[in-house]
């Protein structure tokens, strides 16, 4: 069956349900709760199937690790210890690592081997040293991966693939969360003597640029150590005592004391990882009591006799902990931060250069000036961040009036400089609004916007559709040139959306102390009725009005007599909102489901200087 085909029943189909959600949806609610709940997942169904047929359900790729010789790599990285890698060990993890990310990723970075060597002095054999060894991997990811416009939350579940014995971590949360002093990464970079198995010339120079001296020296490592290293195996009660948690493990009692040597290596200034010549007191006791751990006869006790050694270690480290950084730390963690995010960028880039972005239109001095204007965050941006400064709302739409507020809306491009180097996360949003502003903004980022656009945001898209703003540049014009493949079914549903939920705040009487307000929700209803009349039909609707359009609007917004009486416009609305209803029901044809992710993805790619023709696939 050709494909155009199998696109027309699905459309056929998802028309017929979307009426029949319509006609219930007329029908007394308490009575139909159950079948409108049936008829919504239905349609979200039906929806994906259009979807998958016209291509439209393009979205973010996840990574996952190809299961082909993760049986064997398992097997590899449990009977392995440091002391027992060769060459050709190392060369088997390396070619089963490439299978497991092949077409995963863009490359790798390292591949190293953590062990604990406090829990390994406790076991006489090496499958049983081995036995929670974990194979932490170090990868980049794809470039429409890293620059994805998703949700930040969506794009996190990307940056590691975790089956217990195998972490593979993303660059990028890999140089976040070493910054932030996570040991199990500083022990990847400063690794026991032969746990590398696998570097790149890049991981070669984070070693020799970032000591373990200097990093285990900051102060937020010292706390991090020491709090981990207490909530691994402990759990505080109702009475506020500090007690071992009920089913702690060796191995977990181990790893805390080997968080506790690197506090104490800090506190020392130690220069290695490796075992220091001259031991503390309650270092050196408790790898005694370690290995003393066949011959014990009361594993239960015993583990508490290396908990209680374990605080009283950990309250000796305390004591020398000083409460807040002083200056000279703060500019140390400062250096760290500058170290690990230049290392980023390299790696990150590979040797490429960032595309220059397009000139600056002629517009570039009232760029300027309109910077000044909106304030705060976005008049101290570089005047090449800024894409697209409009006046939103009432001004957009050519309805405002006299005492109508002024709304800016800005969309700006972080430095991709900033981006690859970031070792935390950056703001994506400024807002500055408020019944005693007379003017308002809202600063997006260009990927919060592209994500937005991704969504459908009425707000946003009116953004898009809309012509005659008070800057744009090269950029944001290219995008414009594409605004008719946002005109979707979805976006249709987002419109759909603000009108209903109007309609539910105008019955509440939500602002019926404010006509003014009241009033807004009646113009955004016939305003948005207007857009979804070219909507339906594929066209980009005009988001500025005129003509009799705008009159009869602009009578809903400041008149309230005759015709204009509240009841009446009600009556009115209702009517143009069943009508479009049962127009969209009535159509054969639908468009697109969803808009074009990757014209986006490229676009915003484009934004952050990266040439496609030189990406890695």
């Amino acid at each position: 069956m050709p494909s155009s085909e199998l696109l027309s029943q699905a459309t056929a189909a998802l028309q017929a349900q979307e009426t029949l959600s319509w006609k219930v949806g007329q029908t007394d609610v308490n009575s139909c709760t159950s079948l409108k709940n049936k008829i919504h997942d239905c349609l979200n169904t039906l929806r994906e199937q259009k979807a998958t047929l016209e291509g439209s359900d393009l979205d973010f790729k996840l990574p996952k690790l190809n299961e082909h010789g993760l049986v064997e790599l398992k097997q590899l990285t449990l009977m392995h210890i440091p002391s027992s890698l060769t060459d050709d060990v190392r060369d088997k993890f390396k070619i089963l690592v490439d299978q497991a990310l092949d077409n995963e990723c863009k490359s790798l970075v390292s591949i190293t081997l953590l062990t604990c060597p406090w829990y390994e002095i406790s076991q006489r054999e090496r499958g049983e040293q081995a036995k929670h060894n974990i194979l932490l991997v170090v990868f980049s990811s794809l470039d429409e991966q890293f620059f994805s416009p998703v949700n930040p939350q969506i794009r996190e579940q990307a940056c590691i693939l975790d089956l217990g014995w195998l972490c593979a971590v993303e660059l990028s949360h890999f140089g976040h969360a070493l910054a932030k002093g996570r040991t199990r990464y500083l022990e990847t970079v400063h690794s026991r003597d032969g746990a590398l198995i696998w570097e790149t010339s890049c991981w070669k120079e984070l070693r020799q640029n970032l000591t373990y001296r200097n990093f285990i020296s900051t102060h937020s490592f010292l706390m991090a150590s020491v709090g981990q290293a207490l909530g691994g195996v402990g759990k505080k009660k109702k009475n506020g005592v500090f007690k071992l948690r009920e089913g702690a493990t060796l191995f977990e009692l181990c790893e805390s004391f080997r968080l506790l040597e690197h506090a104490e290596n800090a506190l020392n200034l130690a220069t290695s990882t490796e075992e220091k010549d001259g031991l503390s007191h309650f270092s050196s006791q408790a790898k005694e009591k370690i290995k003393l751990f066949y011959e014990h006869e009361e594993p239960v006790k015993f583990k508490y006799e290396l908990f209680d050694l374990l605080m009283n270690w950990a309250d000796e480290i305390k004591k020398s902990i000083t409460v807040k950084k002083s200056v000279a730390e703060k500019n140390q963690e400062t250096e760290l931060e500058k170290v690990i995010g230049e290392w980023l960028m390299r790696t990150r880039l590979q040797g490429r250069k960032l595309m220059p972005l397009p000139a600056l239109s002629d517009s570039h001095s009232s760029l300027v000036q309109l910077m000044k204007e909106v304030g705060g965050p976005v008049a101290r941006m570089r005047p090449e961040q800024i894409l697209l400064v409009a006046v939103a709302g009432s001004a957009m739409y050519n309805l405002s009036t006299p005492t109508s507020d002024v709304d800016y809306l800005v969309v700006y491009a972080h430095p991709t400089e900033l981006l690859l180097s970031a070792t935390k996360k950056l703001a994506e949003t400024h807002e500055s609004r408020g019944v005693d502003k007379t003017i308002e903004y809202g600063a997006y980022e260009v990927r919060t916007f592209c994500e937005m656009v991704l969504k459908c945001s009425v707000v946003i898209l009116e953004l898009l559709f809309s012509t005659g703003h008070k800057y744009t540049s090269p950029m944001w014009e290219e995008l414009a040139q594409h605004k008719s493949c946002f005109v979707t079914e979805k976006a249709i549903l987002q419109y759909l959306g603000l009108v209903k939920n109007n309609f539910k705040l105008i019955e509440r009487r939500k602002h019926s102390g404010s006509p003014s307000r009241d009033r807004k929700l009646f113009y955004q209803i016939f305003h948005k009725l207007h857009s979804l009349q070219y909507m339906m039909t594929g066209q980009v609707p005009p988001v500025r009005l005129e003509g009799d359009t705008r009159e009869f609007i602009m009578n809903v917004r400041t008149q309230d007599e005759g015709q204009w009486s509240r009841e009446n416009i009600l009556i009115a609305a209702k009517e143009q909102y069943v009508e479009l209803r049962e127009k969209l029901c009535g159509r054969t044809v639908r468009l697109r489901e969803n808009p074009d992710y990757e014209l986006c993805t490229n676009w915003l790619l484009k934004v952050r200087g990266i040439d496609r023709t030189e990406r890695e696939c």
